[in-house]
């Protein structure tokens, strides 16, 4: 038997199950075998959900209760444990990452969803690489005119062995602002603080979402100017206008484009409008004010960033439609170009916030990615599968089928604590999620 890509090992590959039942077989080619991760699993906002290091995976998600979990798939016997971290009101509002710490322990960072409050909890296995016990939770009190909640963002700087975690938290209950805190321990508190950005302060509802790649000491950031709802052609659409790169040095705390000139230091900040980032793609040069950039993804290699992101065009609010997903990367002058790289599964429905991650990139190979690519808009039918591109993007290819056919949503690929090979390429919700706390999703 021939292991598909999607799992390395040929132990793990010995117990893979069919793909999942009642799930149409793919027009062409042979669908990689599925396994089920988790039966009753969903993700929220934040990330990363899954990293993989010393020959383990390491996931966490909600269920259907609002109940946080962790996850470990074993790379040799493909063995999956679980253990449930945290119980609260919780739901796809909620962060809930996981990251591995520098010494090796998995850290999750938990809350009970919307904006609460200026704590932040999380708790920390009590051995390297192993999730049978968990400590107490723990909490950091921040002293600052911003109360929390919300996708989360965990990145490990290995170099220097500091955790930063970037935070989409409300100010005066009217702005909403990308905010960074850091522990300077390896993860056991976190007393650095500081404000951003707020890309969109002068839209209503503004909103700034973030995802952010560590590679050495380099933080690259995505960002999503976001506001609420305007009108068009007599209806209320949502609104996102743009998608936004930066990074940051962590060893200077500075700011910088992709051409490598410097934006800001961290004392400068905030800041407050997109004109320090460089533009990956705007509403009105790009969408000709009828297309919306939406959530995004980014990645580094060898210091260079690749986002990927996915543009709808604008319908009435409450009305679902497909969204095409994009890869960018920027030229050696530092200069970003896009390029279409699919159609898409359909979102929730057109609130900016609720479009599902349908599209990811490889980080190890940032060429590729994974998608949830449409296959029938009417029977609102997806299918993951793994495309590439050996032109910087202007064309496309189907490298391998990975599912059936269904009704699929967000895409995860695992980044990685360290050298060793990712045990599985790509996981995805399959299901659907019909608001914040209901959801019939499973992970694939």
């Amino acid at each position: 038997m021939q292991v598909p890509a999607l799992f390395r090992t040929t132990a793990i590959g010995m117990l893979l199950l069919a793909c999942a039942a009642g799930a149409e077989a793919p027009d062409e080619g042979p669908a990689a075998a599925v396994r089920v991760v988790a039966d009753d699993g969903a993700w929220g906002y934040a990330g990363p959900h899954a990293v993989a290091g010393n020959g383990m995976l390491f996931l966490s998600y909600l269920d259907q209760a609002g109940t946080t979990w962790v996850a470990a798939i074993d790379a040799e016997n493909g063995g999956i444990t679980r253990t449930k971290v945290w119980e609260g009101d919780a739901d796809l509002h909620s962060a809930n990452p996981v990251c591995v710490r520098p010494d090796g322990r998995i850290q999750v960072f938990v809350d009970p969803g919307s904006y609460v409050d200026n704590l932040m909890h999380w708790r920390t296995s009590e051995t390297p690489w192993d999730i049978s016990a968990f400590g107490p939770a723990q909490q950091t009190e921040f002293e600052a005119d911003i109360i929390q909640g919300r996708q989360f963002y965990p990145m490990v700087a290995r170099p220097s062995g500091n955790i930063y975690v970037i935070i989409n938290a409300l100010r005066d209950d009217a702005v909403r602002e990308t905010v960074m805190w850091w522990s300077r321990d390896g993860g056991d508190t976190f007393a650095d603080y500081a404000r951003l950005w707020s890309l969109a302060e002068d839209l209503r509802g503004n909103r700034s979402y973030t995802r952010a790649y560590v590679e050495g000491s380099d933080i690259h950031i995505v960002a999503v100017r976001v506001g609420w709802t305007e009108q068009l052609d007599g209806h209320s659409i949502g609104r996102s206008e743009g998608v936004y790169y930066i990074r940051f040095d962590t060893t200077d705390e500075a700011f910088y484009r992709a051409d490598g000139t410097r934006a800001f230091s961290l004392e400068e900040a905030p800041v407050y409008g997109p004109d320090h980032f460089d533009e990956v793609w705007h509403w009105e040069r790009h969408g000709n004010s009828r297309h919306r950039g939406l959530w995004a993804d980014v990645v580094a290699k060898d210091g260079r960033p690749y986002v990927a992101f996915a543009v709808q065009e604008a319908v009435p609010e409450g009305e679902s439609a497909l969204h095409d997903g994009y890869w960018a990367a920027p030229d050696d002058n530092g200069q970003w170009r896009h390029h279409k790289v699919a159609t898409l599964a359909r979102g929730w429905d057109n609130r900016p916030e609720r479009k599902n991650y349908a599209i990811a990139i490889d980080p190890d190979a940032p060429h590729t990615v994974f998608v949830a690519k449409s296959t029938d808009a009417d029977a609102d039918l997806s299918q993951v599968q793994r495309m590439t591109t050996t032109d910087n993007g202007e064309t496309w290819e189907t490298l391998e089928i990975l599912s059936g056919k269904g009704r699929i949503t967000t895409v995860v690929v695992p980044r990685r604590a360290d050298a060793t090979p990712r045990p599985l390429d790509v996981l995805w919700l399959d299901g659907p999620i019909e608001g914040w706390r209901h959801y019939h999703t499973r992970i694939m």
